[in-house]
């Protein structure tokens, strides 16, 4: 089909026709003189060839053709719209959008008050709903009507966008008292002791970078406790031997809920790297851009406290 000697004017013209059944009403709509609209009209009746609209006792009604031609003409109306029209500005202040983040418990801790902060000082009107982030797959967590995902994400397939966020060093967490580790925690002890485990996906494998940097000095550890959620852990190691390798604002936190401590790896492991993904079809949504820049400036300035023995 050639396009390039239709005016595309007329297709708004044909929609303003087709949903309100006379000219005069069309041209209202529309904003413009019924003769532009009358002279749109023959030319619509020339290219389909069929009438469009005939009169029927004392109204226009559509003929079978036109009625065909209904639903596609106003898709195919909102569809123009969207390539050309400029989107709609968004207003912090005087929006109602709902919003939906999916995140770890950890990460919620760290992000929604000063979040909630935020929104209650530009953008009263904004509700936010979290949720909790249940894989590591950006595709999975993306799904459903999640507008973003703040974790750490092992896939993130084309049609998905990422920003990292900040990266967050290993630490190890121990009770307080713990009588095996000092103010260092040797690598030998650190495989004898039974570990925690933090694991919040659906995933059944332990944290691989840490078993990986095992193997490759040939030791491993004992996995003897895992849990779903980073808030379950302090009482657990305050109450046990065990010890638990996490990212180091979890430990921060931790370290403030519980009589624990924390100390250095005894071996060089890879940070975690924390970023926040989202359907790269919302990339120039404003609301959606407000959202993205707002929880990028929480991140960047909430730092990690320093926790060593």
């Amino acid at each position: 089909m050639r396009l390039s000697g239709i005016d595309a004017n007329l297709l708004s013209s044909l929609d303003a026709l087709l949903q309100e059944k006379s000219v005069t009403r069309a041209a209202r709509r529309l904003g413009v003189g019924q003769p532009a609209v009358s002279h749109a009209l023959a030319r619509l009746r020339e290219h389909f060839r069929d009438p469009l609209l005939v009169l029927r006792g004392r109204a226009y009604v559509l003929t079978p053709r036109a009625q065909q031609l209904v639903g596609v003409v106003a898709n195919a109306t909102r569809a123009l719209a969207d390539v050309f029209e400029e989107p709609p500005t968004f207003v912090a202040a005087t929006s109602s959008q709902h919003f939906v983040v999916a995140c770890s418990d950890l990460i919620g801790t760290i992000l929604v008050p000063e979040l909630l902060h935020v929104i209650g000082h530009e953008a009263a009107n904004v509700q936010f709903e979290l949720r909790p982030l249940l894989e590591r797959s950006a595709a999975s967590v993306l799904s459903e009507d999640v507008d973003l995902g703040v974790g750490l994400f092992d896939d993130v397939p084309p049609g998905i966008n990422q920003q990292a966020l900040y990266d967050d060093p290993a630490v190890c967490v121990v009770r307080a008292s713990h009588q095996r580790v000092g103010r260092r925690l040797t690598l030998e002890t650190y495989v004898k002791l039974p570990h925690l485990d933090v694991a919040h996906s659906s995933d059944p494998a332990p944290d691989l970078r840490i078993d990986r940097a095992l193997a490759a000095v040939g030791k491993h550890r004992r996995v003897t406790v895992r849990v779903p959620y980073f808030l379950l852990a302090p009482r657990v190691l305050e109450r046990t031997d065990f010890v638990a390798t996490m990212p180091a604002r979890a430990g921060s936190i931790l370290a403030r809920m519980a009589r624990l401590r924390i100390v250095e790896p005894p071996i060089a492991l890879p940070s975690y790297r924390i970023s926040q993904v989202w359907k790269a079809d919302r990339t120039h949504d404003g609301a959606h851009a407000w959202l993205r820049q707002r929880i990028a400036r929480i991140c960047d300035t909430a730092g990690v406290e320093e926790a060593y023995d």
